[in-house]
């Protein structure tokens, strides 16, 4: 199990709502943990009832139910982020790796579990940012303090390649390119389920009406939806696949994924369109083993101009060691076979793809 549970079993005692269980609970063991703090871990998929993940607060426990609260930190009603706290030594910024870095730009891979930037919803994180100041690097202040350097974000369990602006001009430039999608990104993820075909989908995401934490498929324009495009195709790999391009029984299914756009948890919602599931996802219909802790999504190639030179630049951060752990292979074998080039070649011009709208 991950360091992340907080209580690897707590037994209902009494009949009651998940929340206020949860409440009385944390009430006595983690001071100040918010009502509406627990209420989010609830809606982000970070609580179990007896191994199957539960979204609703109020959901009814029953005596001797088990309740498994996936989350190192509910969100305090009196906790925030100050210049002294931020500086509270994160042991994520360890595995932060540098990729790439000049004047003008720092390319990194994000570890999963480490936040972008503050928000409402995180009161208390460290994060990315913390690590880029604490690091004394000149950064980009077009964003504002909390967002300095970011030009773009990965979710928050979401693990892979970033770039961060060192300057006004590069942030400038850096924007530029993502609002006008001549930046390049694809990501690899872990599914259930393998691609029926590869395909392009192209549906609008806003706001999703039940669950505000969530975005969902809708017509354009209805709850804000905006245009998104994605591609999705399936990657058969050798070492743990067999020959007829069929994945092994119980091997996680790998599927690479190219932006066109860039909407909030985007990936996720156009996969969960077409009823397939990144593991460890329960808040996109993830329904498998409690014990995946994480969801496996990974920003595996950034493709840019740099914002200065105009030249183009390609990075690849390599899949992390427990993408290879739970496909049953070691890290250093799964990136040779899962190479740059071979990422990028799945997506060459192909009449044969679905495309879905």
């Amino acid at each position: 199990m991950s360091d992340e549970i907080l209580f690897q079993k707590i037994v209902c005692n009494d009949a009651q709502r998940l929340d206020s269980f949860l409440a009385r609970f944390l009430g006595e063991v983690l001071p100040g943990a918010s009502r509406s703090g627990i209420a989010t871990a609830i809606k982000a998929g970070l609580v179990s009832v007896n191994k199957k993940a539960v979204l609703k607060p109020a959901h009814k426990l029953k005596i001797n139910d088990e309740v498994l609260v996936k989350k190192s930190r509910i969100p305090n009603e009196n906790s925030r982020i100050s210049s002294e706290n931020s500086r509270i030594p994160n042991e994520l910024f360890e595995k932060i790796k540098i990729i790439y870095e000049d004047d003008d730009i720092l390319v990194i891979s994000k570890p999963s579990g480490l936040v972008v930037h503050e928000a409402s919803s995180l009161k208390g994180e460290s994060t990315l940012v913390d690590f880029l100041k604490q690091s004394n690097r000149q950064l980009a202040t077009l964003g504002g303090e909390f967002r300095a350097g970011i030009v773009h974000r990965l979710d928050r369990y979401t693990s892979g390649v970033m770039v961060v602006a060192k300057s006004d001009f590069a942030s400038a430039r850096l924007s530029s390119q993502l609002q006008q999608k001549t930046a390049s990104r694809i990501y690899i993820a872990l599914c259930d389920l393998p691609l029926k075909q590869n395909c392009v989908v192209e549906r609008a995401i806003g706001r999703c009406e039940n669950n505000r934490l969530k975005k969902a498929v809708y017509p354009l324009g209805k709850n804000g939806a905006k245009y998104a495009k994605s591609a999705f195709c399936n990657i058969f790999l050798d070492e743990v696949q067999n020959p007829q391009n069929s994945p092994k029984k119980n091997t996680p299914n790998i599927i690479a994924a190219k932006l066109f756009t860039g909407r909030t948890h985007q990936i996720r919602v156009h996969l969960s369109s077409i009823n397939r599931h990144i593991l460890g996802d329960v808040l996109y219909g993830f329904k498998g083993s409690c014990d995946i802790i994480r969801v496996f999504l990974h920003g595996y190639i950034l493709e840019l101009k740099h914002p200065r030179t105009g030249q183009m630049m390609s990075f690849c951060a390599p899949l992390e060691d427990d993408f290879a752990a739970l496909i049953g292979v070691d890290t250093r074998t799964l990136n040779e076979k899962l190479t740059k080039n071979f990422v990028l070649s799945c997506f060459e011009p192909n009449n044969q793809w679905l495309c879905l709208s």
